[in-house]
């Protein structure tokens, strides 16, 4: 059986790729290692709330969804030292209670 390689390149010229490999996620985030993202993206894959940011359409292809990546670094981020690991959902939550609060802070 051949290999096959598969790419995905934006159609129209201001379309954007919204998924992809390892090798374009470290394209998009720079210092990101192959194997941080191959760990990262097995986290992923094992947590309800960004399992639907993976996909493996086979046992050697791999895509992510380069917003759910970002969220799930920004998740793990602001997780590090907590015990009691809040969802996806409720750290979007926040988030918003945080602005709005930087905003009433800064008027």
């Amino acid at each position: 059986m051949s290999k096959v390689e598969i790419t995905y390149r934006a159609v129209g010229e201001k379309e954007e790729a919204t998924y992809g490999d390892y090798a374009h996620l470290m394209e998009r985030w720079e210092g990101l290692t192959e194997g941080t993202a191959k760990n990262w993206a097995t986290e992923m894959r094992n947590h309800p709330d960004f399992a639907q940011f993976v996909y493996n359409p086979t046992h050697k292809l791999f895509f992510v969804d380069y917003e759910g990546f970002r969220l799930f670094v920004k998740w793990k981020s602001r997780n590090r030292f907590k015990t009691k690991k809040e969802t996806l959902a409720e750290m979007l939550e926040n988030i918003k209670i945080e602005e709005q609060i930087r905003k009433g802070l800064s008027c």
